[in-house]
């Protein structure tokens, strides 16, 4: 039965091929803040019992028996504004598995959509959901083909926003066809009713203009 350290490492792992960043023991050891003598127990039981492997370069990846022990969760959207609902989402979506990814639109991808730029940039978007703690790594999403991240990402759950355009037949329909049929398909609930990230963004725009007008 893995340990508590050793599911952690399984997941730094992980989230390491996500950030493209080279899992290297001396690696975990910062990123978890845990030296190495905590560390190298568990990484010979990961190894021996086949969840992970070392390479030529020193470089830990999961194996599929180690990738299997993970259920990884992603959601996506614009986050141009985050606000309370947005936090519940990502508490909803975390809840549902061990990793939580977050896919972030990019800023054409959210021009393409909403007809206007976004406040944010993508990466000033990604960087502040970076910090939410619900939130394991983000990736940006691909402007050619939504599916793409996927890949990459190779989810076991698709946190759907309650407001999001997906219908959920017809995603099913693409996942099984791009080879994700294993993917299940979770629709999330709302925080806060009326409060969406448009709701927001206008009550600002109408207080604005009151506060405009009243000088």
């Amino acid at each position: 039965m893995t340990s508590t350290l050793e599911k952690l490492l399984l997941k730094t792992i992980y989230t390491c091929l996500l950030n493209n960043t080279p899992s290297t023991f001396s690696a975990l050891s910062r990123l978890l803040e845990l030296s190495g003598d905590i560390i190298k127990p568990c990484m010979e039981n990961l190894i021996k019992e086949g969840s992970v492997k070392l390479d030529s370069n020193d470089v830990y990846y999961l194996t599929s028996f180690g990738r299997k022990q993970l259920i990884i969760v992603m959601t996506g959207g614009t986050f141009d504004l985050i606000h309370s609902g947005h936090l519940f989402t990502f508490q909803q979506a975390k809840y549902l598995g061990d990793v939580l990814v977050v896919v972030v639109a990019t800023d054409k991808t959210v021009e393409k959509m909403k007809n206007h730029p976004p406040a944010n940039t993508q990466k000033e978007r990604a960087e502040v959901i970076s910090h939410i703690k619900e939130v394991d790594a983000v990736v940006l999403g691909s402007e050619k083909d939504f599916i793409e991240p996927l890949d990459l990402i190779k989810p076991d759950i698709i946190a759907l926003g309650y407001d999001q355009y997906h219908q959920e037949e017809k995603l099913h329909k693409t996942l099984v066809s791009r080879g994700h049929a294993h993917v299940k398909l979770i629709r999330l609930k709302e925080h806060i009713l009326g409060r969406s990230t448009s709701k927001i963004m206008q009550d600002i725009i109408k207080h604005s203009y009151r506060n405009q007008k009243d000088k």
